[in-house]
């Protein structure tokens, strides 16, 4: 357990860039451009004067919009991570000195793949919380210039915070596990490939796709592969669906926010792809196993 922690602690270190850095930059700036238009007055709109949604609504919508872009962001840092870190000691040389150590390949890898669902998802968790946090002082200001809109008391926007925190949280370690066949995919083909697994990750299937539909025109027939891969990769929630949850429901939108999410998904799909995720884990440690013996 303790080769486990420092393996993934290391990992971490090597690539605080993208789970720590980048992230803390992206929401700094993001919040100096949203408070310079406000307080310059650039960020003028013309609001209705009804059909505004109440205070609590709208703060719940915005942390959830915030969550789904912090989702995006996820999804991408992970999918680059994994196709440079199950190569990247190999080429820093840092392969041979935990080759050197009583730590098998598998462990290695184990390691990389548990530091993105666990140390990312959580750091992504905070900075969403970060964002939720933001939003409320935006409100607070943007209150002051268009009375129409009123924010939530502390209270309230507390419970919010507290309820669609937790259903964050979840919605994004979902999104996690269902995309999970994916960045093994490119963390896989790392490992033969190196970086050219970013390119070959998009390629191979885009390729299978391009020729079965080629066939289809030839013999007839359906695209299920393509078929399949459009569905798979697709979110499992609608953004306006979540929406109209969030509006209208009181206290319990949150918990009928979660209800919906969980409904959506595939749970035997998810399991298949987090069986496959983990095979493809177990052969990409044994190619390095067997290069590095040979």
């Amino acid at each position: 357990m303790r080769a486990m922690t420092a393996l993934i602690k290391r990992e971490f270190i090597e690539h605080r860039i993208a789970f720590l850095y980048a992230p803390a930059v992206l929401l700094a700036i993001f919040s100096i451009a949203v408070l310079f238009a406000i307080v310059s007055g650039r960020a003028e709109v013309d609001l209705p004067a009804t059909d505004i949604p109440l205070g609590a609504e709208i703060y719940r919508i915005g942390v959830g919009g915030a969550f789904v872009l912090w989702s995006a962001y996820m999804l991408i840092g992970l999918f680059f991570y994994y196709a440079d870190s199950f190569s990247a000691d190999r080429r820093n040389n840092a392969l041979l000195f935990w080759k050197s150590m009583p730590q098998s390949d598998l462990k290695i890898l184990t390691s990389k793949a548990l530091s993105g669902i666990t140390v990312f998802w959580g750091l992504v968790v905070c900075f969403a919380l970060l964002t939720a946090i933001f939003i409320y002082v935006v409100l607070l200001i943007v209150s002051v210039k268009y009375p129409v809109i009123v924010p939530p008391g502390l209270g309230v926007a507390a419970g919010s915070f507290v309820q669609m925190g937790f259903v964050g949280a979840i919605y994004l370690a979902l999104v996690l596990l269902w995309y999970a066949p994916l960045f093994a995919w490119v963390a896989g083909l790392s490992t033969l490939f190196r970086r050219w697994s970013i390119p070959l990750a998009i390629l191979i299937p885009g390729t299978v796709i391009v020729l079965e539909y080629l066939n289809s025109l030839r013999v007839g027939g359906g695209q299920p592969i393509g078929e399949y891969l459009s569905w798979r990769f697709q979110s499992f929630l609608d953004e306006a669906d979540a929406a109209m949850v969030l509006l209208g429901q009181g206290d319990g939108a949150p918990q009928m926010l979660l209800s919906l999410i969980v409904a959506r998904i595939d749970w035997i799909d998810m399991g298949l792809g987090l069986i496959i995720g983990a095979a493809i884990v177990y052969l990409a440690s044994e190619v390095r196993r067997r290069r590095i013996s040979a």
